[in-house]
């Protein structure tokens, strides 16, 4: 059977100037959407810890439970905002969640109690940290396809180095300045502007307006293919039927990602005390690794991107997995020179499993269901970060050390290599049974994979 027809929208952005392809013009704003989640990230929130400890009269032990719960209730509330992205689409969810998060802003800047602060913590997280990452996500994965690695590696490197380098400076310099209330309003305000140029630039997928991904321009038409690809899922008139959440695939990517997030989280929240556990490690070599490791993000982000279109979503995930066992098993016998190997070794899997998280569910099961598997894949890495401190310190206060939590972590690590070896590779386009998933129309009619192949020489 034919393609089933459909309207092709005009928009001046997206087909009207020649001068810049709109697919540059989604990574650059999804980029900047990105860097806008900053009043919900750890490294920022962080920055306001000791002022609203000393605001409130709050022990530091209940302001991290409070901060646990809210991350964890925000984890177990994000898989359902799939249907609402499918329902709003992404221009007008944007919108929403970055005015959503302003308002969380507003919000912490009056806040004057425990439970007010749980409320507060619950909605940055929730709203920064989970949807408004999350649908920045999807924005450049409907733009970028070919070339999906490379793009979400130069997104994720300038927000590393927007949100772990330049941020919490400015952040500091405005709690100095005008107190840590005045400061997220400040933030507060930055969400806003954020949310009219979302309003104003962020468009749907390419399909929609009859262009190209990948910055590539054509005359007309709305169909195209690319290399190393069951990706009919990418044309217009066709996607893949949604997996279920049981898919060994998925399952497979989810939860490494979520050992990922947790033992990264773990070592960075204990990374002093890990340095001041160590004998062999002098005290001024934790002012060295912050930087390091910083640019070993950045490095990293750019790196697995490209290897991602260059190899597969598998292999690199596998290194980084590799690397993060590695690195764990080094950590309890550090010196002045394993410590320089194992840093780099964490920077560089943190790298490469952000980018694999970024853009794996697309590549693999196609745009359309985007939404619904990014969101659960989202909640699992926040869940992962959420949870990653506690076991490490549990560790530690019963045998001393975080050695043996260490060393547990670092046999997991290559279990989970060894599962993404066996389950990790790309599903195929097919009639059914694990892994391989049925073309569909976006009607819900069945699709001969032999009609494909009649197509072709419409295809560019």
């Amino acid at each position: 059977m034919t393609d089933s027809p459909q309207t092709i929208q005009y928009d001046y952005l997206v087909n009207g100037q020649k001068c810049l392809h709109y697919s540059y013009i989604a990574l650059l704003f999804g980029t900047l959407s990105k860097t806008l989640t900053n009043a919900g990230q750890s490294p920022c929130i962080g920055v306001i810890i000791p002022s609203i400890q000393a605001s409130l009269d709050l022990s530091l032990g209940k302001i991290t439970g409070l901060y646990l719960i809210a991350t964890s209730t925000s984890a177990v509330c994000l898989p359902f905002c799939g249907k609402v992205i499918n329902k709003l689409g992404i221009r007008y969810f944007v919108t929403l969640v970055s005015l959503s998060l302003a308002c969380s802003c507003f919000l912490i800047s009056y806040v004057t109690s425990s439970l007010g602060l749980l409320l507060c913590f619950f909605c940055l997280r929730f709203f920064g940290q989970g949807n408004l990452f999350n649908i920045s996500i999807i924005y450049i994965n409907n733009w970028w396809c070919a070339s999906r690695g490379t793009a979400m590696g130069i997104a994720g490197a300038a927000v590393s180095a927007f949100l772990l380098g330049l941020t919490p400076i400015i952040m500091m310099n405005l709690i100095e300045g005008i107190g840590w209330r005045g400061c997220y309003r400040v933030l507060g305000g930055t969400e806003v502007v954020g949310a009219a140029i979302a309003f104003i630039v962020w468009r749907e997928g390419p399909e929609i307006y009859g262009v190209l991904p990948d910055g590539k321009w054509k005359e007309g038409g709305n169909k195209f293919k690319r290399k190393n690809s069951n990706l009919v899922a990418e044309q217009s008139a066709t996607a893949l039927s949604p997996p279920k959440l049981t898919n060994p695939t998925f399952l497979t990517y989810i939860l490494s990602d979520l050992l990922m997030a947790l033992t990264g989280t773990a070592f960075y929240f204990n990374l002093q005390q890990i340095f001041i556990d160590s004998p062999n490690i002098d005290d001024s070599i934790v002012t060295m690794i912050y930087p390091i490791m910083a640019g070993i993000g950045i490095v990293g982000r750019v790196l697995s991107g490209r290897l991602i279109d260059l190899f597969n979503h598998r292999v690199v995930f596998l290194s980084a997995l590799i690397a993060n066992a590695l690195a764990l098993f080094m950590i309890p016998s550090l010196n002045m020179v394993t410590v320089f190997i194992a840093a780099p070794l964490i920077g560089y899997g943190m790298s490469a499993s952000g980018n694999v998280r970024g853009t794996v569910h697309a590549e693999y099961f196609g745009k359309g269901n985007l939404p619904r598997l990014q969101s659960v894949a989202s909640s699992a890495t926040v869940l992962g970060s959420a949870l990653g401190p506690f076991p490490f310190g549990v560790c530690r206060d019963v045998t001393g050390s975080f050695d043996g939590a260490m060393f547990v972590s670092s046999a997991v690590s290559l279990v989970a290599a060894a599962a993404v070896w066996k389950c990790g590779g790309r599903p195929s386009v097919g009639g059914g049974g694990d892994g391989t998933y049925e073309l569909v129309n976006f009607d819900g009619e069945g699709d001969e994979e032999e009609d494909d192949d009649d197509n072709d020489e419409n295809d560019v």
